[in-house]
């Protein structure tokens, strides 16, 4: 397939997404505790482009201008003439510069941020060695390390070559919005990064930052769609009487302390995915990593929306711009593949 296609095609495919996350961002804009996604793309690997006949390369080492710099965990690497090699879903890609972190088990490897300070890399690539394995810290130098593992084709290649870009992945910040004052009883907000707890009359348990809680007719409290929020010994039943919820998160009714709200933050909350309803759910197969919560309940408030209807908007546009000129350059590669069947083969 003409690759020119193949690239204007896959931006097309990758800006549709990204426009579904922004409206489905701005239709949430007023939704309480609503947490904005963000879209993740990454171009597809960057093959060695050879001269025409000149067979398949193999690795060499060599000399190289080579820097590494790191900030906190951020590491930085570049290389002038040879490449370093980063193992992905669709093959290994070859690159001049990368930015890595070391993960838990102490692999360089690519990495997105959520909203904390914390660098994830569920679902990220690792950066190879010259066998293909996935380079490990250990306690030498990362920079010899990383010196050490850069690869140099031979004469015939003279670059590398991309095919287009991919949608990666949806992530959500969870960056706090802003706290409103509405004055009621049953309206909590978390000042803090945390989640409620909430239960279905299954008992399976959702997070949730919506405190616009009221009581059902049983006298329990409960989410605006019905979802039981839990305390500390379960569900609670208020019943009648004066209502008091304090910064600790303890249930007071006509002064007596009945219970307290069972909220907590997740250590691994990169792997919470929405189910609607302003819920979340851990992915499947992964177990919640619950914390305690160290911020303070506000009741009478509620935490809007972190989404910025301006900026948004904003990159909305740009995003149009960008899918028109996808849209001509698919166009031109036609009237190109046009004229070299049609006029070109009369020569």
């Amino acid at each position: 397939m003409n690759r020119g296609l193949f690239i204007g095609a896959t931006s097309l495919l990758a800006n549709q997404r990204r426009m579904e996350v922004l409206s489905n961002n701005l239709a949430n804009v007023n939704t309480t505790g609503y947490k904005k996604d963000i879209a993740l793309t990454e171009s597809f690997p960057e093959k060695l482009l050879l001269k025409i006949r000149a067979g398949r390369p193999g690795i060499r080492s060599g000399e190289d201008d080579f820097s590494y710099e790191v900030s906190e965990d951020v590491h930085v690497a570049r290389t002038s003439t040879g490449y370093f090699v980063v193992g992905t879903p669709g093959g290994n890609s070859y690159v001049k510069e990368i930015r890595f972190t070391i993960d838990d088990e102490g692999y360089l490897r690519t990495f997105y941020r959520d909203g904390r300070e914390d660098l994830n890399t569920d679902n990220e690539n690792y950066i190879l060695d010259m066998n293909g394995n996935p380079l490990q810290a250990g306690a030498g130098d990362i920079g010899a390390l990383l010196q050490n593992n850069i690869q140099y084709p031979p004469s015939p290649v003279i670059g590398t070559i991309s095919a287009g870009v991919n949608f990666q992945k949806i992530v959500t910040d969870f960056t706090p919005g802003e706290i409103m004052e509405t004055g009621g009883v049953f309206d909590l907000a978390l000042s803090g990064s945390g989640f409620f707890r909430v239960a279905d009359q299954d008992g399976n348990i959702y997070y949730t930052r919506d405190g616009s809680f009221t009581l059902n007719e049983n006298g329990q409290l409960v989410t605006s769609t019905g979802y039981i929020v839990q305390c500390m010994s379960g569900p609670i039943n208020i019943g009648q009487g004066e209502v008091v919820i304090n910064k600790r998160g303890q249930v007071l009714v006509d002064g007596n302390v009945v219970d307290s709200l069972n909220i907590v933050d997740l250590e691994n909350r990169e792997f919470l995915r929405k189910i609607g309803d302003n819920l979340y759910i851990m992915e499947e197969g992964v177990e919640p990593e619950e914390i305690p919560y160290e911020g303070e309940v506000l009741q009478g408030y509620l935490e809007s929306s972190n989404v910025n209807a301006i900026n948004e908007l904003v990159e909305m546009i740009s995003l149009l711009r960008e899918f028109e000129m996808g849209q001509k350059l698919i166009r031109m590669q036609d009237e190109m593949l046009e004229k070299a069947v049609n006029e070109l083969g009369r020569i």
